[in-house]
């Protein structure tokens, strides 16, 4: 791909993501807008702020849920869907624009610190990310009070003390980010991974209970026993969604959980709208409610989440480990010496002839092992000790097909606290190759060292066989030379007469 090709596509994949940057700030800013209407329409005001502020939950949890990326488009859409909804009420101009940086600060907030801290993408399936996004609300909404008591003192008329404003800024806007933010989060993270159909299907199940129990909620008379009910029945689904779920349908659950709190609490109907008691203690104990809700629920689907986890990456090793130990035939054992038990490694079966899952007796071990070699593995056991725990040997091992293969054993013993022997932990190789190389090679080398002595038999002969001959040649040309003979016979024997 050329270089003017790459640029195009770039730009075209810049073009995409602006695009949905900017229908997602779009999403946003009405979401928000009827959020916050209806926050402002149904919700009784306390001292003129709203005692759930769910509008919150919808811009932290999609703002956390798209990066920093979208972190300017999201506060535009907040600016203008708050001054919207603002001057559709009772509000004035200042006010509204003061609400509107407190608004649009607070998931800008909340957003960078759970970036920053947990990065991005974000989940809540670690209890850290969960306490993360607790920790991140409490400032966010902590610093956005500030500005928005400001606001109240400012442009209202309120007998309430600036603390007081603030503390119900704190609350309904810290209650609607934890209500609602999860659910955001959560279903970015399903449609990042969407889970396979069976846990869908559970999961739509388990969701369609949870939203008849708060159904059965909102239609039950306000009486002690439906209390009784409600616990009865949301715990038992909550802790089945956290267990066997991801945390997303749990998110969604809570969810539930929190709007039909927050129905019934205004409209005195239900579980949580006893007419007899004020709407302040009806709001707390909604706000109590939520919280717990949401923050058991979640921690919980957390801690299960962690498990699993924790298991997949249990598993994940375990299967490197077995598939490390079968390239390079090795065996890992465990011998349970107290109750004389002896279990392998997966690939036992075709090393040993053993099943992985069956476990051995030592005693039938040992009676496996080569009767030339028993002697010597036995007491190199017993010769294992405090200061020498560990040992290493070769032997034979007979397999129950009537095989025959060398292995090669490195152990260490571990001790009671009275010096007995426990538990011998360790690897055996499989080195019937070897040893069989090792074999070859030995004959080659036997081989070639009789070749060698036959030669130099061989060669030694000869030297004698033709050294004797000769020898007796020039004893005999010493003779002659000594006899007093004519000069043609002392000629012939020098070799220099001539005929």
């Amino acid at each position: 791909m050329g270089t003017a090709a790459k640029r195009t596509v770039v730009l075209a994949r810049h073009s995409l993501a602006s695009g949905a940057n900017l229908i997602s700030a779009f999403g946003v800013a009405v979401a928000y807008f009827f959020v916050a209407r209806l926050s402002l329409a149904l919700l009784e005001p306390i001292d003129g702020v709203a005692v759930f502020w769910p509008a919150a939950g919808v811009a932290s949890g999609i703002l956390i849920a798209l990066g920093s990326a979208a972190r300017w488009l999201i506060v535009a859409g907040v600016v203008v869907a708050t001054i919207a909804a603002n001057l559709l009420g009772d509000r004035n101009l200042g006010s509204a624009a003061l609400s509107a940086v407190a608004n649009a600060g607070e998931p800008v907030i909340v957003a960078g610190l759970i970036h920053r801290f947990c990065g991005s993408p974000f989940e809540l399936n670690e209890l850290r990310r969960v306490l993360a996004l607790f920790a991140a609300t409490v400032v966010g909404t902590s610093l956005s009070g500030i500005a928005g008591a400001a606001g109240f003192v400012l442009f209202h008329a309120s007998t309430a003390t600036p603390p007081v404003i603030w503390l119900h800024w704190f609350l309904s806007d810290a209650l609607g980010i934890i209500a609602v933010a999860p659910l955001a989060i959560g279903l970015a993270s399903l449609m990042r991974n969407l889970p396979p159909r069976s846990e869908i299907v559970e999961g739509g199940l388990a969701l369609a209970v949870v939203a008849l129990v708060c159904a059965l909620l909102v239609l039950s008379p306000n009486e002690p026993w439906t209390a009784e009910l409600a616990i009865g029945a949301l715990c038992p689904l909550l802790l089945w969604m956290a267990a066997r779920l991801r945390p997303a349908f749990t998110a969604v659950a809570t969810f539930a959980c929190t709007i039909t709190i927050v129905w019934t609490t205004i409209f005195a109907i239900g579980v949580f709208g006893d007419p007899h008691q004020s709407i302040e203690q009806r709001v707390l104990g909604a706000q109590v409610t939520i919280l717990a809700i949401s923050l058991g629920a979640l921690v919980l689907a957390a801690l299960f989440s962690e498990r699993r986890l924790h298991e997949g990456a249990i598993l994940e090793r375990e299967t490197r480990l077995q598939e490390a130990l079968r390239a390079g035939c090795i065996m890992a054992f465990d011998w349970d010496v107290s109750a004389d038990e002896i279990r392998f490694s997966q690939n036992a079966i075709e090393i040993l002839g053993l099943n992985s899952q069956q476990a051995l007796r030592g005693t039938e071990w040992i009676g496996q092992v080569h009767h030339e070699d028993r002697q010597r593995v036995v007491s190199s056991l017993e010769r294992a000790g405090l200061d020498r725990p560990s040992h290493s040997l070769a032997f034979r091992y007979r397999r129950p097909d009537g095989g025959e293969v060398w292995l090669e054993q490195i152990a260490i013993v571990q001790f009671d606290s009275a010096g007995k022997r426990a538990r011998i932990n360790g690897l055996t190789a499989d080195v019937t190759e070897r040893k069989r190389l090792d074999e070859e090679l030995s004959l080659a080398r036997k081989a070639a060292e009789m070749a060698d002595r036959a030669k130099s038999s061989f060669l030694a002969a000869a030297s004698h066989d033709l050294r004797q001959p000769l020898q007796t040649l020039k004893l005999l040309q010493q003779r002659l030379s000594r006899t007093s003979q004519a000069a043609r016979r002392a000629n012939l024997l020098l070799g220099s007469g001539s005929r």
